[in-house]
Protein backbone atom coordinates (compact mmCIF):
# COMPACT_ATOMS: atom_id res chain seq x y z
CA UNK A 1 0.00 0.00 0.00
CA UNK A 2 1.35 3.39 -0.99
CA UNK A 3 1.36 6.21 1.56
CA UNK A 4 -0.44 9.53 1.14
CA UNK A 5 2.71 11.68 1.02
CA UNK A 6 5.35 12.35 -1.60
CA UNK A 7 9.12 12.09 -1.56
CA UNK A 8 9.32 15.88 -1.99
CA UNK A 9 7.30 16.36 1.20
CA UNK A 10 9.65 13.99 3.01
CA UNK A 11 12.72 15.76 1.63
CA UNK A 12 11.37 19.24 2.44
CA UNK A 13 10.60 18.28 6.02
CA UNK A 14 14.05 16.85 6.77
CA UNK A 15 15.69 19.85 5.11
CA UNK A 16 13.67 22.07 7.46
CA UNK A 17 14.92 20.31 10.63
CA UNK A 18 18.48 19.54 9.52
CA UNK A 19 20.02 22.35 11.59
CA UNK A 20 18.47 21.11 14.85
CA UNK A 21 18.55 17.37 14.14
CA UNK A 22 21.86 16.50 15.82
CA UNK A 23 21.40 18.78 18.82
CA UNK A 24 17.98 17.36 19.67
CA UNK A 25 19.13 13.77 19.26
CA UNK A 26 22.10 14.33 21.57
CA UNK A 27 19.63 15.15 24.35
CA UNK A 28 18.17 11.65 24.21
CA UNK A 29 21.66 10.16 23.87
CA UNK A 30 21.69 6.38 24.10
CA UNK A 31 18.10 6.05 22.89
CA UNK A 32 19.02 7.66 19.56
CA UNK A 33 22.40 5.98 19.13
CA UNK A 34 21.11 2.54 20.12
CA UNK A 35 20.02 2.04 16.51
CA UNK A 36 23.69 1.99 15.49
CA UNK A 37 25.12 -0.12 18.33
CA UNK A 38 22.38 -2.72 17.91
CA UNK A 39 22.38 -2.82 14.11
CA UNK A 40 26.11 -3.41 13.63
CA UNK A 41 25.84 -6.59 15.74
CA UNK A 42 24.15 -8.23 12.76
CA UNK A 43 26.45 -6.99 10.01
CA UNK A 44 29.09 -9.51 8.99
CA UNK A 45 31.28 -7.74 6.45
CA UNK A 46 34.74 -8.53 5.14
CA UNK A 47 37.52 -6.44 3.66
CA UNK A 48 36.55 -5.01 0.26
CA UNK A 49 32.82 -5.62 0.88
CA UNK A 50 30.34 -2.89 -0.05
CA UNK A 51 27.71 -1.55 2.36
CA UNK A 52 24.69 0.60 1.52
CA UNK A 53 23.62 2.93 4.34
CA UNK A 54 20.16 4.30 3.55
CA UNK A 55 19.29 6.75 4.76
CA UNK A 56 22.39 8.36 6.23
CA UNK A 57 21.06 11.60 7.79
CA UNK A 58 23.94 13.84 8.91
CA UNK A 59 26.36 10.91 9.04
CA UNK A 60 25.49 9.70 12.55
CA UNK A 61 26.25 6.06 11.77
CA UNK A 62 29.68 6.70 10.26
CA UNK A 63 31.81 6.61 13.44
CA UNK A 64 30.30 3.23 14.36
CA UNK A 65 30.68 1.79 10.86
CA UNK A 66 34.21 3.10 10.29
CA UNK A 67 35.40 1.76 13.65
CA UNK A 68 34.04 -1.75 13.07
CA UNK A 69 34.52 -1.96 9.29
CA UNK A 70 37.49 0.30 8.42
CA UNK A 71 38.13 -1.40 5.06
CA UNK A 72 34.53 -1.69 3.87
CA UNK A 73 33.34 0.65 1.12
CA UNK A 74 30.31 2.58 2.41
CA UNK A 75 27.76 4.18 0.10
CA UNK A 76 25.49 6.63 1.91
CA UNK A 77 22.12 7.61 0.45
CA UNK A 78 19.95 10.37 1.90
CA UNK A 79 16.74 12.16 0.95
CA UNK A 80 17.64 15.56 2.47
CA UNK A 81 20.04 17.72 0.47
CA UNK A 82 20.80 19.83 3.53
CA UNK A 83 21.70 16.77 5.60
CA UNK A 84 23.94 15.55 2.80
CA UNK A 85 25.83 18.86 2.88
CA UNK A 86 26.31 18.54 6.64
CA UNK A 87 27.46 14.93 6.37
CA UNK A 88 30.00 15.78 3.66
CA UNK A 89 31.52 18.46 5.90
CA UNK A 90 31.79 16.02 8.81
CA UNK A 91 33.14 13.11 6.75
CA UNK A 92 34.86 14.56 3.65
CA UNK A 93 36.35 11.22 2.64
CA UNK A 94 33.00 9.45 2.47
CA UNK A 95 30.39 9.26 -0.26
CA UNK A 96 26.94 10.81 0.33
CA UNK A 97 24.39 10.80 -2.48
CA UNK A 98 20.79 11.94 -2.96
CA UNK A 99 18.05 9.32 -3.25
CA UNK A 100 14.31 9.19 -3.82
CA UNK A 101 14.18 5.86 -1.91
CA UNK A 102 13.00 3.95 -4.97
CA UNK A 103 15.30 4.21 -7.99
CA UNK A 104 18.91 3.55 -6.99
CA UNK A 105 21.68 4.01 -9.52
CA UNK A 106 23.48 0.75 -8.72
CA UNK A 107 23.76 -2.55 -10.61
CA UNK A 108 21.88 -5.66 -9.55
CA UNK A 109 23.54 -7.71 -6.78
CA UNK A 110 25.98 -4.90 -5.92
CA UNK A 111 26.02 -4.68 -2.11
CA UNK A 112 27.13 -7.22 0.48
CA UNK A 113 25.02 -5.57 3.18
CA UNK A 114 22.37 -2.90 3.56
CA UNK A 115 21.65 -0.77 6.61
CA UNK A 116 18.24 0.93 6.65
CA UNK A 117 17.50 2.57 9.98
CA UNK A 118 14.17 4.35 10.55
CA UNK A 119 13.55 4.72 6.83
CA UNK A 120 10.73 2.42 5.77
CA UNK A 121 8.07 4.39 7.64
CA UNK A 122 8.97 7.54 5.68
CA UNK A 123 8.89 5.88 2.27
CA UNK A 124 5.98 6.87 -0.01
CA UNK A 125 6.01 3.35 -1.48
CA UNK A 126 7.37 0.82 1.09
CA UNK A 127 6.85 -2.17 -1.19
CA UNK A 128 8.81 -0.66 -4.05
CA UNK A 129 11.54 0.52 -1.65
CA UNK A 130 12.12 -3.01 -0.33
CA UNK A 131 12.06 -4.48 -3.83
CA UNK A 132 14.78 -2.04 -4.86
CA UNK A 133 16.87 -3.00 -1.82
CA UNK A 134 16.42 -6.63 -2.81
CA UNK A 135 17.60 -5.87 -6.34
CA UNK A 136 20.87 -4.20 -5.33
CA UNK A 137 21.74 -6.70 -2.56
CA UNK A 138 23.92 -9.69 -3.39
CA UNK A 139 22.62 -13.23 -2.90
CA UNK A 140 23.08 -14.24 0.77
CA UNK A 141 23.59 -10.55 1.58
CA UNK A 142 22.05 -9.13 4.75
CA UNK A 143 19.55 -6.30 5.20
CA UNK A 144 19.30 -4.71 8.65
CA UNK A 145 16.23 -2.57 9.20
CA UNK A 146 14.95 -0.70 12.22
CA UNK A 147 11.72 1.25 12.56
CA UNK A 148 9.10 2.15 15.14
CA UNK A 149 6.02 -0.08 15.44
CA UNK A 150 2.50 1.15 14.83
CA UNK A 151 2.01 1.30 18.62
CA UNK A 152 4.64 4.09 18.81
CA UNK A 153 2.31 6.79 17.46
CA UNK A 154 0.79 7.65 20.84
CA UNK A 155 4.10 7.64 22.79
CA UNK A 156 5.55 9.92 20.10
CA UNK A 157 2.70 12.41 20.49
CA UNK A 158 3.12 12.41 24.27
CA UNK A 159 6.88 12.92 23.95
CA UNK A 160 6.41 15.75 21.43
CA UNK A 161 3.99 17.46 23.81
CA UNK A 162 6.35 17.48 26.79
CA UNK A 163 9.76 17.74 25.14
CA UNK A 164 11.46 19.57 22.27
CA UNK A 165 11.67 17.26 19.28
CA UNK A 166 12.39 17.59 15.57
CA UNK A 167 9.27 15.58 14.75
CA UNK A 168 8.84 12.74 12.30
CA UNK A 169 7.43 14.60 9.33
CA UNK A 170 5.52 12.59 6.71
CA UNK A 171 5.38 9.01 7.94
CA UNK A 172 3.26 5.97 8.66
CA UNK A 173 4.37 3.61 11.39
CA UNK A 174 3.74 0.02 10.31
CA UNK A 175 2.64 -3.00 12.29
CA UNK A 176 5.14 -5.85 12.36
CA UNK A 177 2.62 -7.95 10.45
CA UNK A 178 2.64 -5.43 7.60
CA UNK A 179 6.43 -5.09 7.62
CA UNK A 180 6.81 -8.86 7.39
CA UNK A 181 4.36 -8.96 4.51
CA UNK A 182 6.46 -6.43 2.59
CA UNK A 183 9.68 -8.29 3.45
CA UNK A 184 8.30 -11.58 2.13
CA UNK A 185 6.79 -10.00 -0.99
CA UNK A 186 10.14 -8.39 -1.86
CA UNK A 187 11.77 -11.83 -1.72
CA UNK A 188 13.72 -11.55 1.54
CA UNK A 189 13.95 -14.24 4.18
CA UNK A 190 13.33 -12.89 7.69
CA UNK A 191 16.05 -14.17 10.02
CA UNK A 192 15.17 -12.25 13.17
CA UNK A 193 12.54 -9.82 14.42
CA UNK A 194 13.45 -8.14 17.69
CA UNK A 195 11.70 -5.45 19.72
CA UNK A 196 13.91 -3.04 21.71
CA UNK A 197 13.62 0.08 23.87
CA UNK A 198 10.64 -0.87 25.99
CA UNK A 199 11.41 2.12 28.24
CA UNK A 200 13.24 4.64 26.01
CA UNK A 201 13.46 7.52 28.51
CA UNK A 202 14.21 7.85 32.22
CA UNK A 203 17.05 6.79 34.49
CA UNK A 204 19.60 4.39 33.04
CA UNK A 205 18.65 1.65 35.51
CA UNK A 206 15.01 1.88 34.42
CA UNK A 207 15.88 1.69 30.72
CA UNK A 208 18.14 -1.31 31.39
CA UNK A 209 15.31 -2.98 33.32
CA UNK A 210 13.02 -2.40 30.35
CA UNK A 211 15.52 -4.11 28.01
CA UNK A 212 15.74 -7.13 30.29
CA UNK A 213 11.96 -7.43 30.30
CA UNK A 214 11.54 -7.12 26.54
CA UNK A 215 14.42 -9.51 25.85
CA UNK A 216 12.61 -12.12 27.92
CA UNK A 217 9.37 -11.45 26.03
CA UNK A 218 10.48 -11.57 22.39
CA UNK A 219 7.99 -14.35 21.63
CA UNK A 220 5.07 -12.49 23.21
CA UNK A 221 3.03 -9.38 22.28
CA UNK A 222 5.26 -7.36 24.65
CA UNK A 223 7.85 -7.31 21.85
CA UNK A 224 5.55 -4.99 19.87
CA UNK A 225 5.72 -2.34 22.61
CA UNK A 226 9.42 -1.65 22.06
CA UNK A 227 9.65 1.68 20.23
CA UNK A 228 12.40 0.39 17.92
CA UNK A 229 11.87 -2.86 16.07
CA UNK A 230 14.72 -4.59 14.25
CA UNK A 231 14.28 -6.83 11.21
CA UNK A 232 17.27 -8.89 10.08
CA UNK A 233 16.72 -10.21 6.56
CA UNK A 234 18.69 -12.24 4.08
CA UNK A 235 18.56 -12.50 0.32
CA UNK A 236 18.70 -16.24 -0.11
CA UNK A 237 20.27 -17.88 -3.17
CA UNK A 238 17.03 -19.71 -3.93
CA UNK A 239 15.10 -16.43 -4.07
CA UNK A 240 17.11 -15.19 -7.07
CA UNK A 241 17.20 -18.44 -9.05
Amino acid sequence: MKNNFTIKQVSDFWDSVADVYDGINKRIGSTHYQRFTEAIKYLNLKKSDKLLNIWSRTGNAMPYLIEKFPEVKIYNLEVSSKMIEMAKRRFPGQQFLKTDLTNMDFPDNFFDGILSLETLEHTPDPERFLMELFRVLKPVGTLIMSLPPRTAELPLKIYDFFFTNHGEGPHRFLSSKEVKKYIKKAGFELILHKGTLLIPVGPKWLQEFGEKVINLCQKTPVRELGIRQFYICRKGISSVN
